[in-house]
């Protein structure tokens, strides 16, 4: 195979295992699936390839980093072979290929962080000779810049250029770069295109303004407004002469010195030098912190707490282990919850804003709340009302390993109809979760705690923790929540009731 005919039979082997991998139907693939796919033709100047796109492992990414390669150029790949670790909005996933071939370029470093979705990430060849050709291959350009319409405009064009690339600045900053700002007499408008998150100006980017030699607006940080209303002349003559710009280079060393000196000797007045270290947030923080400020923004937030006696659950489990099947309470807990809604089925529902209305789920879908270290994921145990106590403790075990691991698949913690979080092993005895959206509710459970009650009169302890759910009260009112904890509060009770 060879010229034109090359290309086209890897791009179609492409677009075929992705729309196979898609819907399994003949309708178009999702762009979603597809986006890695986008940057698949070849320059006739080089010999036929496919350039792979960052793929779009999720519905919601829009952009991704690039964990690790587990390739390198000139290496031969076939289908299923990972060729990226990639970070997504939800965990860290493979990203495989789709054909054989050979890598002849990796265009974008292990650790490259927000490469958008469909961006040029590799190049892919069918022959091993081809791969020198593409030695020195750069990314296709997605939007070249359109010719000038006239002399004039082409003489503007660098001032609308560097207007244009002046993008606005976020108010906010950090200490660094507050600091940075101050000893550079510069302000924040001063700061074109921020690299920090929503527009965020970071330390970084002040001490590349200094390298570049950008002058403070209006010759510095802005004046005191007494300051400003003071009359020019005897101002004028006040002022003493300004010494000379230094070079850009000096300006940056002499802003890396001041932040380096003892902060003894800028005065008492700063007060006590503080001590801290910048951590890079992960993608999926990141997306994380973006999803529940939304939550906590557009959800009308229900909270209900009740008490479950756990002496029942303790007395099932010493049974259990006596046959040589260990359960833990967290798997009581889901396995309650999932009955609870159930015989609940308001609570097992969602909010549809295009209908303006609550829609029921179609199945008992529970996600668990896991800490990893990149961030909180929740697995889902599907149709979990129609499992047993040791299937649903079995499968417990197996995704909360994985998602520790990074490796579950997408299908496996996308969804869900509702989630628990258990801090209860972390010492708590209660505390309010925040709704996972598009999700209604969230039940946060509490630790065991020895408790005092009164039986047939006489005082008797006990164990019991407290569940408190958080609920969207759209969908929730408080009959609903009271009915939804009081069956679960039931079913923690008397668990032999969760073993038909």
């Amino acid at each position: 195979m060879s010229g034109s005919r090359a290309v086209a039979g890897l791009s179609v082997r492409l677009w075929r295992s992705a729309q196979a991998s898609a819907t399994g139907s003949s309708a178009a693939a999702p762009a979603w699936r597809t986006a890695s796919l986008q940057w698949g033709r070849g320059f006739s100047s080089l010999p036929p390839h496919v350039v792979l796109g960052m793929p779009a492992l999720s519905p919601t990414m829009s952009s991704g980093n690039i964990a690790a390669w587990h390739v390198k150029e000139g290496e031969e790949v076939s289908a299923g072979t990972v060729l990226a670790d990639i970070e997504t909005d939800k965990a860290t996933l493979a990203f495989e290929n789709q054909d054989e071939g050979f890598v002849a370029r990796l265009l974008v470093p292990d650790g490259a962080k927000d490469v958008p979705v469909g961006a040029p990430v590799a190049v892919i060849v069918e022959e091993a000779g081809q791969v020198a050709a593409f030695k020195d291959y750069a990314a296709p350009s997605t939007a070249p810049a359109p010719a000038s319409a006239s002399a004039s405009a082409a003489a503007a064009a660098p001032a609308a250029a560097a207007q244009a690339a002046r993008a606005p600045a976020n108010f906010r900053l950090g200490p660094a770069a507050r600091k940075a700002l101050a000893e550079a007499g510069l302000r924040l408008e001063d700061i074109a295109a921020p690299t920090g998150p929503n527009g965020i100006v970071t330390k970084e980017d002040v001490l590349a303004a200094v390298a570049a030699g950008t002058k403070g607006s209006a010759g510095g940080p802005a004046a005191p407004k007494a300051a400003a209303a003071a009359p020019a002349a005897p101002a004028a003559a006040a002022a003493p002469p300004k010494p000379a710009a230094a070079p850009p280079a000096q300006q940056q060393q002499q802003v890396q010195q001041k932040q380096q000196q003892p902060q003894q000797q800028r005065g008492a007045a700063a007060g006590p030098r503080v001590q801290y270290t910048d951590v890079p947030n992960s993608q999926v923080r990141r997306i994380i912190a973006k999803r529940l400020l939304e939550s906590k923004q557009t959800f009308p937030a229900l909270y209900a707490s009740a008490d479950a006696s756990l002496d029942g659950v303790q007395a099932l489990r010493k049974q259990l282990a006596a046959q040589g099947i260990k359960v833990s309470v967290n798997d009581c807990v889901v396995r309650a919850a999932a009955l609870a809604l159930r015989d609940v089925p308001g609570a097992n529902a969602a909010w549809d804003t295009a209908a303006g209305a609550a829609v029921a789920q179609p199945s008992v879908d529970v996600a668990i709340a896991v800490a990893t270290e990149g961030g909180l994921i929740t697995p889902i145990v599907r149709d979990a009302a129609n499992k047993s106590l040791a299937q649903i403790s079995a499968e417990v075990r197996d995704l909360a390993a994985r998602a520790r691991a990074n490796k579950l698949q997408p299908h496996e913690f996308q969804g869900g109809s509702f989630t628990i979080s258990n801090l209860g092993m972390y010492g708590l005895d209660s505390f309010c979760a925040i709704i996972n959206p598009p999700q209604a509710a969230i039940l946060a459970v509490g630790g065991a705690r020895e408790v005092v009650e009164f039986r047939g009169g006489e005082p008797q302890s006990g164990s019991a923790l407290t569940a408190t759910i958080s609920a969207d009260h759209r969908v929730f009112d408080g009959e609903l929540a009271s009915s939804f904890l009081a069956a679960f509060a039931r079913y923690m009770a008397h668990p032999v009731t969760m073993m038909t």
